[in-house]
């Protein structure tokens, strides 16, 4: 039923996940110039925001786990299958914040020309997707409950 309040944690999860496609993760800063670091790019910080690098990883597993919350939230009659469902969102909301906090930084910038020896400076938006993570946990639990209570009413019968 969608007026359970796992479907709250699940709605604030996706809605969550889908609003930091849209706000900037941090910056980018090196001797020579200060980068903006979104979801879809690399972007110079300037009036025209001349393109450096494509991030289309981080908004691929951002709009993954957005869709995944909002199907889950429509599968509520499939309470174990919602289960399997909110385990991998989990998994991939993770796996967002650990590509856009390390892969990313580590890995990709350093091969780019401009971006070598880029130091990243991360604002609230690595906090908030901790959120997404939390409301998933939550709703999990409260439906590992609802689960339980079917069964011990089926042991009742």
């Amino acid at each position: 039923m969608l007026q359970r309040k796992q479907t709250l944690f699940l709605f604030i999860a996706g809605l969550i996940t889908l609003l930091l496609l849209f706000i900037p993760f941090g910056h980018l800063s090196t001797e020579w110039a200060y980068y903006r670091y979104s979801a879809f790019s690399v972007s110079e910080a300037t009036p025209d925001n001349t393109f450096i690098m494509s991030t289309i990883g981080n908004a691929i597993l951002l709009i993954a786990t957005s869709a995944l919350s909002f199907l889950t939230i429509f599968l509520y009659k499939k309470r174990k299958l919602q289960l399997r469902l909110i385990s991998i969102n989990m998994f991939v909301v993770l796996a967002a914040i650990f590509t856009i906090t390390y892969i990313y930084p580590n890995f990709v910038f350093p091969r780019n020309i401009y971006l070598s020896g880029a130091t990243p400076d991360y604002n609230y938006v690595i906090i908030i997707s901790f959120v997404s993570a939390i409301g998933l946990y939550f709703a999990k639990k409260a439906i590992s409950k609802d689960e339980a209570m079917v069964r011990s009413a089926d042991r009742l019968r």
